[in-house]
């Protein structure tokens, strides 16, 4: 009497909740959660699917875990589409923390994903991809990124928290030993910052201090046994390193220039610096995703990894994620995808990559190493000029083809081939020149380059909506496990867009 369906009407046609009121059982079941219950034990628990159901709804919405359980109250669209009567009150916003974590614990945190591929293959619209687009986009942090004073401060107050939880005695002993007050990590020392010698002064200052926090624990009985206390040193210990160089007595000096990878919050280690190009940069993370290159692509795997690393080291995790028969025989990229250690590590998976192969800017003027013939089954080289020399392996293994200086010194066009400095020209061979040499070779073919032309921005589209319509440009949770759950349900709204089309055809 009382179920919303019934008293409401229909929904709006086409919309996500009609989808869901219509077909949400094709696209999550209890069943896909079996291995996350148990049968025996426990309280009966709300069913796995509405709960999944209500996470596809907050991630389409934008909302917040207490804005959807507040819309699950409220708002009759969401009680039609999960079937649910108007009179009822919904949950706890917890109640979503805990399945989300439930998912990450027992591996479900694609779920959603491969859902909505399964779906696309009864529906015809997924039949083994010849190949597929990879591509990235900056996912922002959910953390603050904190200057070196901070990171410094609050890696020395989660150590003194940390031996409070084991021994509340070595804790204020520790604290007692320190010059600063560690209270409030996030307000620094009082110090004309804007005079840089008294600015490094203080520097040095507080990783003294944290240093004497870090001999303490070493000194301490036992303490480093305890999980949470050896974490918090590590950190720490690995907070001092990134900004400072430790001389032999102890004493930490500021380190001029930035080290790669270094941490950027406390609250969230995980996350990094990261540029997108020259000019633009983000703190947090990038999410890399492969699409189908298909009239209608669908995303077929997503992944999260720190702002700092490169696209193309994407690629392998992209395509291990996918089942053996969605792999694709050859994926579609930028440059960051053609270089030599991707492509060798996509031939081992028996993926073919059609991409442009990066390389120095061309010089006016300057014959180029593409300007020479590599051979690397004769293992010769020839110049512009003709002359052939061989391909030599260093000790070290490096591959080097050097041609005689006397050659060079004769030769017509030393002035555009060869420096002064060097008085001959030598040719560094890659170790996967083959593979660099027959990319170049496939792009040659105007077909090829055409097709990498039309086809690769469908990807674009696709993170486009990714990061904006369904809100993975910013991660809302802490850690990149968390992150990659939501990139991944977010992917799963992005393919159900064609797959709601397909239904309501097959419906009509």
């Amino acid at each position: 009497m009382f179920d919303a369906a019934g008293l409401v009407g229909p929904l709006p046609e086409g919309s996500f909740f009609q989808l869901l009121a219509e077909h949400g059982e094709r696209i999550v079941r209890d069943e896909d959660f079996a291995e996350c219950y148990s049968q025996r034990m426990g309280r009966p628990s709300i069913p796995p699917s509405l709960l999944a159901k209500i996470l596809l709804l907050e991630y389409r919405c934008g909302l917040s875990d207490e804005a959807a359980m507040e819309a699950l109250q409220w708002d009759l669209r969401w009680k039609v589409a999960l079937g649910l009567a108007v009179d009822h009150r919904g949950f706890h916003p917890t109640t979503l923390t805990k399945f989300r974590a439930r998912l990450l614990l027992h591996g479900k945190e694609r779920l959603a994903l491969e859902n909505t591929l399964r779906l696309a293959e009864e529906l015809q619209m997924l039949d083994a991809p010849a190949e597929q687009i990879l591509d990235s986009t900056p996912m922002l942090g959910a953390a603050a990124t904190q200057d070196t004073v901070r990171l410094v401060r609050h890696g020395v107050k989660a150590l003194i928290d940390a031996v409070a939880a084991v021994d509340q005695q070595a804790a204020a002993a520790l604290d007692r030993g320190l010059r600063f007050d560690y209270q409030r990590p996030s307000e620094k020392p009082d110090c004309r910052w804007r005079i840089k010698a008294e600015r490094e002064r203080m520097l040095s200052s507080v990783a003294e201090d944290a240093e004497r926090a870090l001999t303490a624990v070493q000194r301490a009985d036992e303490l480093l046994d305890e999980v949470r206390v050896a974490d918090a040193h590590r950190l720490l210990r690995e907070l001092i390193g990134q900004d400072f160089d430790v001389d032999e007595d102890g004493v930490p000096r500021l380190h001029r220039g930035t080290r790669a990878d270094r941490i950027i919050s406390t609250v969230d280690p995980e996350m990094r610096h990261g540029r997108k190009s020259q000019h633009r940069r983000f703190d947090g993370y990038k999410l890399s995703a492969a699409a189908t290159n298909t009239a209608e692509p669908l995303i077929t795997a997503v992944t999260v990894a720190p702002a700092s690393e490169q696209d193309g080291s994407q690629a392998p995790a992209l395509i291990d994620l996918q089942s053996p028969e969605r792999r694709p025989r050859r994926i579609l990229g930028d440059t960051a995808y053609g270089n030599g250690p991707v492509r060798a590590a996509l031939a081992e998976r028996d993926v073919q990559v059609l991409a442009p192969v990066p390389g120095a800017p061309l010089r006016e003027g300057r014959l180029d190493k593409r300007d020479f013939t590599i051979d690397v089954k004769a293992a010769t080289v020839r110049c512009p000029a003709g002359q052939l020399t061989p391909i030599r392996t260093e000790p070290s293994g490096q591959r080097r083809a050097s041609f005689a200086k006397a050659s060079c010194d004769a030769c017509s066009l030393r002035e555009r081939c060869v420096s002064q400095a060097r008085g001959r020209r030598q040719i560094l061979i890659a170790p996967e020149e083959e593979l660099l040499i027959a990319a170049r070779q496939a792009l040659e073919d105007p077909a090829n380059a055409e097709h990498l032309r039309r086809t690769r921005p469908r990807i674009e589209r696709l993170l486009g909506l990714l990061a904006h319509r369904y809100g993975a440009r910013k991660s809302r949770y802490i850690g990149s496990s968390k992150a990659q759950l939501q990139a991944a349900w977010a992917a799963a709204l992005v393919n159900l867009n064609p797959i709601a089309s397909h239904l309501s055809t097959t419906t009509a």
